[in-house]
């Protein structure tokens, strides 16, 4: 049984992000699931397929949380620029 997931996130710093996670995209941890990450616009989209739920559960929360720690990271670094 096959299982997706589609998350969108609607940011100004879409393809910052985009750019940041592009090494994690192009090594391929498991052969259980397959990422699919792409801008439009203002938004960053993830897809996630996988081959059962349990994989398609743990790669979501890995990408949620390489998403967020680089909006994180973006959001720490613009706030030090803006303050010099």
């Amino acid at each position: 049984m096959e299982a997706a997931a589609e998350s969108i996130f609607e940011t100004d710093k879409a393809f910052l992000i985009y750019k940041i996670l592009m090494p994690e995209i192009e090594t391929q941890v498991t052969e259980r699931s397959r990422i699919n990450l792409h801008v439009f616009k203002d938004k960053l989209i993830l897809k996630v397929v996988a081959s059962d739920l349990v994989s398609l559960r743990s790669t979501m929360n890995t990408w949620l949380r390489l998403i967020q720690v680089a909006y994180e990271i973006l959001e720490l670094t613009s706030l030090k620029v803006k303050s010099n």
